[in-house]
Formats: structure tokens, sequence, C-alpha cells
């Protein structure tokens, strides 16, 4: 592996989120006929920019999903998810750092093969790619400094609240907390060091981020946090139906030999929500307690 850069109870999903959890999506409104457009062949199967290598776009500063070691390799649940699927397929990772938004871009552009990092699944980014089935089920957080006594969404209206562009939580931000002032940032660990400095009033970030965070500057705290309508999945090209095919049957393996519970049990110490246990149903056993 080479580094070139380092429920709601009630709530009615959305059509997205059904579709995600049958390992469907959306259908591309402007390009193709439908159909598998990967250049496949006996060697190279999965139609790969280079056969045998998966070219894969992460992130460096999204804990607990995605982030780098010490020696600037790339960690996290969703790397590691990326990399035992690939030795179940006989194939190496590639990986890239990127940003979300660029990553997404790289993949119809054809730079990368698969972006692993934690990507919310909306209608809007099923447009130009493809998901693989729910890994995760999260949460929207507000981080703030210790200092703050807000507790609730509301109560940052008005203030200066940070985004990652191209995050899901950017296309959340005007419904959450409506009268904000948004303050766009390329990277999580840029809007953190701007919330420790006082140029942002908060941090608008996935759950499992947030308390990554906190855990890493105890003048941070997570001001509210509420559930999400959507998966945390991972993303192929479109119409690369036999990479995304193979790549949610390792998935599904996983789940029921346990390897799957065992990496999530290395990165999170809340059970998984409700939503990822209808996706996956073999979790349930594997969880005592979740509902």
């Amino acid at each position: 592996m080479s580094v070139t850069s380092r429920n709601l109870p009630g709530r009615r999903r959305p059509l997205l989120t059904l579709l995600a959890l049958s390992g469907l999506v959306l259908p591309l409104a402007a390009c193709g006929s439908g159909s598998d457009t990967a250049k496949t062949s006996d060697a190279n199967p999965y139609g790969l920019i280079e056969a045998g290598t998966i070219r894969s776009a992460t992130q460096t500063g999204q804990p607990p999903f995605a982030y780098a070691k010490d020696s600037g390799q790339p960690t996290g649940f969703i790397v590691d998810l990326t990399d035992a699927a690939a030795k179940r397929l006989g194939l190496k990772v590639d990986y890239k750092s990127t940003s979300v938004t660029a990553s997404l871009a790289g993949l119809t552009a054809g730079q990368y093969d698969l972006a692993s990092s934690g990507l919310g699944v909306t209608e809007e980014r099923a447009k130009s790619v493809d998901f693989t089935k729910p890994l995760f089920w999260s949460t929207v957080t507000v981080l703030t400094t210790s200092k703050s006594r807000i507790s609730t969404f509301d109560g940052f209206n008005g203030k200066r609240v940070g985004v990652v562009t191209g995050s899901s939580q950017e296309a959340q931000l005007p419904t959450r907390i409506p009268k904000a002032d948004p303050v766009q940032f390329q990277t999580p660990n840029a809007a953190v060091s701007q919330l420790l400095n006082g140029s942002i009033d908060a941090f608008m970030v996935g759950g499992p981020d947030a308390t990554e965070f906190a855990k890493q500057y105890p003048g941070l705290r997570q001001a509210v946090s509420a559930p999400v309508d959507h998966p945390t999945s991972m993303a192929v090209p479109k119409h690369h139906s036999a990479f995304l095919k193979a790549l949610d049957q390792q998935f599904a393996a996983m789940v029921a030999d346990g390897s799957y519970a065992k990496l999530y049990r290395k990165y999170f110490t809340t059970r998984p929500e409700p939503e990822l246990l209808t996706a996956w149903p073999a979790l349930k056993s594997q969880f005592p307690g979740a509902k």
C-alpha cells in the first residue's frame, strides 16, 4: 500500500435511504445508458484504472473514519474496511489524500476507483457517483468551545459556524441553523484550528468526528447532536457495477464472519444505530442490546 500524500423512531426514510439499504442507487440523469461503462476483462474484472490496484481517494483529517498515522499512512475505520476488502479481492490499494469535494470530482473524472472516507449518501451526490451499501449510520454534531454554554441548534443562529465544503453537514446547515453565518473550510482540521483560536463560534461535523476532536482538544465540547436520515458509505464512479458488486459482497462477508464488528469496536464505543442494523440484520446478534 502506498500513500501519494497522505433513528429517529417513526421517521419516514427518504427514497435515497431506502435505495441505499437495498444496495441500489439513483440513476444518472445526464450521461450514459445506465449500463456498466467500466472496461472489464479477464485481467481486470473490476474495470479498475490500473489492473490489480485500487486507486483510492481518502482524507487525513476525518477521525475516526480516515486520518493519518505519524508515518503519514492513512488509517481509520473506512480505511481498514477498504484494506480488508481489497485483500479479500486480491488487490492492492494506492491512497491519495484529498478533500471530499476533490475525491468525488476525481471519481467522475476517472482519477480514482474509490473514495475511502466517511461519505454521507445524499441525492445530490448520487447524481454523479454510486455508493456501497451502508457502512455506518452517523449523527450531526455542533462542536464549540468549552467556554460556550449554547446547547441547542437554534442557539447558534447569528453565529459563525464552520462547515467543510462539499460535506453533508454543509447541506444540513441551512435547515439545522437557518440564521447561521456559514464559514467554509477545505478540511476538518482547518475548521477545528479556527474554532480553537476564536475565529469561528462553532463547527458542524459528523458525530464520531466531533467525539474524536473533543478527545484531542480539551478546550472543545459537543454542544448538540441529532440523528441523520442517510447512511455513511464509500463511493465508486457511476456504472462501475462489477467493482461495486464485488465490494458489497466483501462487506457482506465481513459482517457475516464478525470482521466488520471487530473493526467497529476498534473505532467506536457506541452501539450501531438501528438503521445500520436494518441494513445488516446479522449485526443484531453481534451487538447485544442494540435496538
